[in-house]
């Protein structure tokens, strides 16, 4: 699957309910205010722009800060020996180091540095660049940063600066797709968004969607144990079986399992298209596993993000007593569409 085959505004809601940012998701998916899009840059945009205004509203958040600065009154802590080295004592100044409460902390710097690619990018709509510019004014006291040298796995969130969690994880999409090297002076874009980043905001989103439209389905994930037969000893290096999203209703189970490729089909022996067997035996490995531990009537389901290949969209068997799906997911058609289908599914797990 590529860019051209799914409507970018999709991936705007597929955002917003993976970052469970409900701002952003419209209240009704009957409602006829779904945001269409012409490229990746002006999603990202829009997205942040709104964001970001909620966060001016608040106010930015602040921390201590440790600064080093040369100063004619003693503060903190005296650093002598940079002193000494910088000949500051002969202008009657000292090399001090304290820590200073403010809102140019890394949290904001990476903010304003993704504004600013922004802002430079050619690709943006001039309605949209004027609206970053118009939010990015609000960071005239903050520092850019080199992109090479932000540390994602520092970053920490906590609960007096979690309304920057959905703005970071956005941050950190278009830092590290966007504008990234140069060669001969000229900028290089790489292809926004990779498959593998696709699929992972594709399984989010489809969880999310069920957390939020169906809560009493308690959906959620699942890490499972193999069932080694009794007298015999667990393997350290199997591979550990988590799921994507599990729905549960009444003595009902309902294992998800989403994919998104460019290719749902494979050539088998004889040039016969069929699905990735490790696929489906990873799915019957889930629901065998679950159901020999549970009383529970437990089904399996492949959900793929739909290609240009011909497939129906709902294919159903039973293998040894579990109901097994292989299901599409058309990622071309609207988010009303797109939650029809979602909903489908939902429904006809309660109603079976």
């Amino acid at each position: 699957m590529n860019n051209k085959d799914y409507r970018i505004s999709n991936i705007y809601y597929m955002l917003a309910y993976a970052f469970r940012f409900d701002k952003l998701i419209p209240k009704s998916t009957d409602s006829g205010g779904v945001e269409e899009f012409d490229n990746i840059y002006d999603l990202f945009s829009v997205m942040l722009y709104k964001m970001i205004s909620l966060l001016i509203k608040r106010g930015f958040y602040k921390d201590y800060e440790t600064t080093i600065e040369i100063s004619s009154l003693a503060k903190g802590k005296i650093k002598i020996d940079q002193s000494i080295k910088q000949n500051t004592l002969i202008s009657q100044k000292l090399v001090c180091e304290f820590d200073d409460f403010s809102d140019n902390i890394n949290l904001n710097q990476i903010i304003k540095t993704t504004l600013f690619y922004l802002i430079k990018s050619e690709k943006l709509k001039k309605e949209n660049k004027k609206k970053i510019k118009k939010v990015y004014l609000f960071f005239d006291d903050i520092d850019t940063l080199d992109i090479r040298t932000i540390r994602w796995n520092r970053i920490i969130l906590n609960k007096s600066n979690k309304g920057y969690r959905v703005v970071i994880n956005i941050c950190y999409l278009i830092l590290n797709n966007l504008i990234i090297t140069q060669e001969n002076g000229e900028k290089k874009y790489k292809e926004f968004l990779e498959d593998e980043e696709l699929a992972i905001i594709y399984e989010r989103f489809v969880r999310e969607y069920y957390i939020k439209h169906y809560p009493q389905l308690k959906p959620s994930v699942k890490k499972m144990q193999w069932n080694i037969d009794q007298g015999y000893p667990m393997i350290d290096f199997l591979p550990t079986m988590i799921t994507d999203i599990n729905l549960y209703y009444k003595n009902k189970e309902l294992i998800i399992d989403t994919k998104f490729y460019a290719n749902i089909l494979k050539k088998g022996r004889y040039n016969k298209e069929i699905i990735s067997r490790d696929n489906w035996n990873q799915l019957f490995a889930y629901v065998s596993n679950e159901s020999y531990n549970s009383n529970k009537i437990v089904s399996g389901m492949l959900l793929y993000a739909q290609t240009d290949e011909e497939i129906a969209s709902d294919n159903t068997t039973s293998v040894m007593g579990h109901k097994m799906s292989i299901k599409v997911l058309d990622l071309r058609k609207n988010i009303n569409q797109i939650s029809e289908q979602l909903n489908t599914i939902a429904n006809q797990f309660i109603s079976d």
